[in-house]
């Protein structure tokens, strides 16, 4: 016996699961990643993905050239099962030590192991055959590149072992290959017959493949059922490159020297798709087959994960007319899927000390269900994971986080393009802070575009560092995405760094130059604002809040409209968490009292409440808009819109858009003994701006507490009414 194989043996050789002469081995799909153990060294690691009915990795031989020995193995589960099928996906990791000789250049075949008993070495009954034989082969040449200087790279992929399609629904399944060495690479249909390139052969009816984009197309052609597909991949370099072994002997390959179209590599990529025998009510992805939502990574992004660090990835999917059940994932041993609601799952991988430099493709499919079991499957999305000596480093404080990256491969190829997920404001440029080694961000907590989220512990706040434009809805690059949190306990004393901020300034054409500014006032005579230099304000409850929007324009005779206001428990219009103050231009909240004043000045008042549950500080997030006085049919025209009313016509150029402004926080001051008189301590505010035209509001609930009692807030001398 080969004493490679011998030593794969002892490794990973499980028993078949079923004694009872079940085929547990038959094949679905595998796929191969051949990564150099570092520059100039003299063994590679060889990850062999292969899905079958039940965990079987079958294993390989070394055909031709010094594949040397083993120096260590290892097999992990990756996945398996979904609705209605039984299958099991694994990858096999075996470190090869090149044999000697200077030699770079080897054949490796799978499989090994041929059992027409258990179906070891057999595909799975397909539309081609019952029991056709599976083969796959890789070729490579890991010698030293003369234009990098580095070992060479063959390309990486993977794909999930099964897709499926309704028989009506013609599809076309991208594949996602990444070339570390920028090499151009092909697909095409293997067709050695007789030999190891393919057990098949050829393509399945009903299936095209475009080699340029590795596209495989399905139209249905009559047959339902499982469809074998192979191919093999190939890499090809822009130039004439020179390829000798590590230890400079100076071998190379003749074809290649000479610019020859002879491949680098040559690597196997095998999976099924199964045809289902329903026919969808509908082929437009989102109606029966989800599609994916944001912040779902984009198709062939490029991805930078760190040893030791856990990646997660937040997958979402949606579809109009069926339910999301699962996500089928495919990528390196250990990773894993979590579903967190419905049509929401993180997948998690952490990178170990030996992934270090290597590009690890992970892919992932939604699955959906009708009424009626019928299965829905969303287009395959894949990624490719680039592993770096460094992890991102985040620092959290009270009031803002620091994020320290290092300028790694991806991350100087992208530098000019990097940013945070709201880079208008100077104060989130990467460039200000970084060095010559490592950029550096420093944002207080909810400016730049971060998100907060909460559950009944936590709040987190999340920002990203990307390569993508701000309104990208598609790339055609491999971008840089780099998502950084701060995560706090709910008990935790966070002053997120409130500052007041200068009016809300705007332009448009027609209205000129105009501002927003919305600030809290200290009694309905609205003559003392709060002070900015000492927010949060204060307040008790059912203690009147008063509160002022007031707007300037550049042009005469405009008229102010507040659309809606909103109250959360944090600085975040669109938290779960919200309560409606006024919606169409209509108060909703009892308490609210508006009073009169002139055409740019909106003033009102309202009871103090706050939240229920582990929250007390408040914000208030209104969408405000500018008219024309006097002209018909505008917003700000219509006013009040109770439900069923319907919207006239709007003259489109005698109103601005919308504007969403914020305020806050009110922060609910603890218990008074009886007899206190609560008054407005004021803290430090963080004001809020999200466009968009999506009505947001504010407002505080009852508590929970012990009740006390609640006095009215003392005014001073200078706001008692003139005589």
């Amino acid at each position: 016996m080969d004493p490679l194989i011998f030593l794969i043996s002892l490794v990973i050789l499980p028993p078949p699961l079923d004694a009872g002469g079940q085929k547990n081995f038959l094949f679905y799909g595998g796929s191969l990643v051949v990564s150099p153990e570092g520059n100039r060294s003299h063994e590679v690691e060889v990850r062999s993905r292969q899905a079958t009915v039940h965990c079987h990795v079958n294993r390989f031989s070394c055909q031709s050239g010094a594949c040397g020995s083993v120096a260590a193995a290892s097999a992990g589960k990756i996945g398996g099962d979904s609705f209605g099928l039984t299958w099991c996906l694994q990858e096999f990791r075996s470190r090869l030590r090149l044999g000697g000789g200077g030699g770079t250049a080897l054949e490796i075949r799978f499989p090994t192991a041929v059992s027409a008993a258990d179906g070891s070495g057999y595909w799975i009954p397909n539309t081609r055959s019952s029991s056709a034989a599976w083969r796959m082969k890789a070729r490579l040449d890991l010698g030293i590149r003369s234009d990098t200087g580095e070992p060479n790279r063959p390309p990486v992929t993977t794909i999930p072992p099964i897709l499926r399609t309704p028989r009506n629904c013609g599809r076309t399944f991208r594949l996602t290959v990444f070339d570390a060495d920028g090499d151009r690479v092909r697909c095409r249909v293997p067709t050695e017959d007789g030999g190891w390139e393919c057990g098949l052969c050829g393509l399945p009816g009903g299936f095209s493949l475009d080699q340029g984009s590795c596209s495989v197309t399905y139209s249905y052609d009559g047959l339902t059922g499982f469809h074998a597909i192979e191919l093999v991949l190939e890499d090809f370099p822009p130039r004439p490159v020179h390829l000798s072994s590590p230890d400079g002997a100076g071998r190379q390959r003749p074809d290649i020297q000479q610019g020859a179209p002879a491949p680098l590599s040559t690597l196997p990529l095998q999976f099924t798709v199964l045809v289902d025998s329903h026919e969808a009510p509908s082929c437009l992805h989102g109606d029966y087959s989800p599609v994916f939502l944001a912040p779902t990574p984009a198709n062939r992004a490029n991805l930078p994960a760190f040893v030791n660090r856990t990646l997660e990835l937040e997958v979402r999917a949606a579809a109009q007319y069926t339910t999301i059940r699962d996500l089928i994932v495919s990528g390196p041993a250990g990773i894993s899927r979590r579903s967190v609601a419905t049509g929401i799952h993180i997948i998690r991988w952490t990178p170990a000390e030996r992934h270090l430099l290597e590009h690890i493709p992970v892919c992932f499919i939604s699955e959906a269900r009708d009424a009626y079991n019928r299965v829905y499957q969303s287009e395959p999305r894949c990624v490719t994971v680039h592993v770096g000596h460094h992890e991102a480093v985040v620092s959290c404080n009270q009031t803002s986080m620091t994020v320290e990256l290092e300028r790694t491969y991806f991350v100087r190829r992208t530098e000019d393009s990097l940013r945070l997920q709201d880079s208008g404001d100077a104060s989130c440029s990467l460039k200000s802070r970084s060095n010559a080694t490592h950029l550096v961000a420093v944002l207080s907590l909810g400016a730049c575009g971060t998100h907060v989220e909460e559950d009944e512990d936590t709040i987190v706040f999340r920002n990203r560092i990307t390569s993508s434009g701000s309104g990208d809805i598609i790339s055609r690059h491999h971008d840089v995405d780099i998502a950084v949190s701060c995560i706090y306990p709910k008990k935790a004393n966070l002053t997120l760094g409130f500052r007041h901020k200068n009016p809300y300034a705007f332009s448009q054409s027609g209205f000129g130059s105009f501002s927003f500014q919305f600030e809290f006032f200290q009694s309905q005579l609205f003559r003392r604002q709060v002070e900015g230099s000492s927010y949060p304000v204060e307040v008790s409850l059912k203690q009147m809040v008063y509160m002022q929007i007031q707007a300037s324009s550049s042009i005469p005779d405009t008229q102010l409209f507040v659309e809606s206001c909103r109250a959360t428990p944090y600085d975040n219009p669109e938290s779960r968490v919200s309560y409606t103050i006024m919606e169409d231009g209509c108060v909703r909240d009892p308490t609210v009292q508006v009073y009169p004043g002139p055409g740019s000045v909106f003033q009102f008042g309202m009871e103090a409440f706050e939240f229920i549950g582990a929250h007390d500080e408040v914000y208030i997030t209104c969408s405000v808009l500018l008219c024309q006085s006097g002209m018909p049919n505008t917003r700000c025209s219509q006013g009040c819109l109770e439900p069923g009313s319907g919207r006239s016509r709007r003259e489109a150029g005698a109103q601005t858009n919308s504007h969403f402004i914020s305020q806050g926080p009110l922060r609910l001051r603890a218990p008074h003994s009886e007899g206190s008189i609560p008054t407005l301590n004021l803290v430090s505010m963080l004001v809020l701006f999200a466009g968009g035209l999506l009505a947001c509001g504010a407002g505080f609930f009852r508590s929970r507490r012990t009740p006390i009692k609640y006095h009215l807030l003392v005014i001073s001398e200078t706001d008692q009414p003139e005589h």
